[in-house]
C-alpha cells in the first residue's frame, strides 16, 4: 500500500538520499538546490510517497494563488520538477500516486496542478509510468518545448563528423585565439550574461550572480561548473554547466561578449564542452532550449546554431490538470 505525507524538515536527509537512488531525480531535485532560493520556503508543499515506510515516490511543488485561483505547481522557480519515482514504481503504483496527489490538492482547495517533467535523457532507465499516470486520470499537455541534446556515447571522430562544415571552420578560427578551461570567474561571466540578456531581451538571468553563488554552495560546486572562453587573459564567453550525476551536462547559460563575435569563442567553447563531456563519460549535452512564449515561438538562429554541432531535439513537457473540470469520487 502506497501512502502520501507532506514534505517536512524532518523529511531533508531521506529526501536527498531518494533523489541519489532514484531513477530519474539529480542535484536540481535536491532540497539543497530548492534552498537557494528562498522564495522556495514560504510557498513549500512538496509530496513523499511511502510503501512500508520507504520513499518510493516524491513530487516537489510550491503552492500559490493567481486570481483568486489556488494552484499547485512542480515546479514553478526549478529547472522543473515532476514525480521523481524508485524502480519499484510500475503502472499501477503510478497510478496509484497520481490518484493521491488529486486527493491532496482537493484538500487544499486547489484550483489546477502543473507539473514540470524532468528531460528522459537524464533518467538512468526509462520512467515514463507517471507521465502514463497523469494522462490516465485527465492531465493534458499544458506546453511542449524542445531543447537540442548532442549525443557524446560514440567516439569523438563520430560526433564531430554530424557537425555542420560552417561548424568546423568557426571552431578551427576560434582555436587559433581563443583558449577554453574551467573556471571560477563566475562575476566576470555574469557582466557578460547580463549585457546579453538586455541586449537581446532586455531582461536579467533567472540567477543573479549572489543566487548562482548560493546555489553552488548548497547543491555542490562539482554540479555546476563553468567553461570560460579567454583571449589573451581576457573572459570573453562561457558556458555555465549544470553537471547532471554522471550521465548528462546541461548548459544552463551560454553568453559571449558582442564584440569578439567575429572570433566565434562560443563554438570553440561548445566543441570543448563536447570533448570533456566525452572524455568523461557523460552520455549526452544538452545546449537548452530555443523556444520562447512556451514553445509556441522558434529562435531559428539559435535553434540552427545547437543543430549544428549535431543536436537532436529533446521534449521538455509540462502536464496541467483543472481540478473544477472534474468531477468528485
Amino acid at each position: 500500500m502506497i501512502t502520501v505525507t507532506k514534505y517536512s524538515e524532518e523529511w531533508r536527509i531521506p529526501w536527498d538520499n531518494f533523489i541519489s537512488i532514484s531513477v530519474n531525480g539529480n542535484f536540481l531535485h535536491s532540497r539543497g538546490f530548492y534552498d537557494h532560493n528562498p522564495a522556495n520556503d514560504a510557498d513549500e508543499c512538496s509530496f513523499i510517497f511511502l510503501k512500508k515506510n520507504r520513499i518510493v515516490a516524491v513530487l516537489p511543488c510550491i503552492l500559490y494563488e493567481i486570481a483568486g485561483a489556488r494552484i499547485l505547481h512542480s515546479h514553478l522557480r526549478s529547472t522543473f520538477g515532476g514525480f521523481v519515482v524508485s524502480n519499484e514504481i510500475g503502472a499501477a503504483e503510478a497510478v496509484i500516486i497520481v490518484e493521491l496527489i488529486i486527493k491532496e490538492a482537493r484538500g487544499l482547495a486547489v484550483t489546477e496542478i502543473i507539473i514540470r517533467n524532468p528531460f528522459r535523457i537524464f533518467n538512468t532507465q526509462p520512467a515514463d509510468e507517471t507521465d502514463y499516470a497523469m494522462w490516465f486520470h485527465g492531465f493534458s499537455l499544458k506546453q511542449r518545448e524542445l531543447e537540442i541534446a548532442i549525443d557524446l556515447q560514440e567516439s569523438i571522430e563520430v560526433i564531430q563528423k554530424r557537425f555542420e562544415n560552417g561548424t568546423k571552420y568557426n571552431i578551427k578560427k576560434a582555436e587559433k585565439s581563443v583558449v577554453t578551461v574551467l573556471s571560477e570567474d563566475f562575476e566576470g561571466f555574469w557582466k557578460i550574461l547580463d549585457k546579453n540578456l538586455q541586449e537581446k531581451h532586455g531582461k536579467n538571468p533567472v540567477h543573479s550572480l549572489p543566487d548562482l553563488i548560493r546555489l553552488r554552495e548548497k547543491a555542490g560546486k562539482e554540479n555546476i561548473k563553468l567553461f570560460a572562453g579567454y583571449l589573451d587573459n581576457k573572459l570573453i564567453c562561457g558556458t555555465v554547466v549544470f553537471q547532471i550525476g554522471n550521465r548528462a551536462l546541461h548548459a544552463q547559460y551560454i553568453a559571449s561578449d558582442s564584440g569578439y563575435q567575429e572570433l566565434r569563442p562560443i563554438n570553440a567553447v561548445t566543441d570543448h564542452i563536447i570533448k570533456w563531456g566525452h572524455a568523461n563519460g557523460f552520455h549526452y549535452y544538452n545546449l537548452g532550449t530555443a523556444n520562447e512564449e512556451g514553445g509556441r515561438v522558434l529562435n531559428h538562429g539559435l535553434f540552427h546554431f545547437k543543430e549544428s554541432f549535431g543536436g537532436r531535439g529533446v521534449l521538455r513537457e509540462t502536464m496541467h490538470l483543472h481540478l473544477k473540470d472534474q468531477h468528485e469520487d
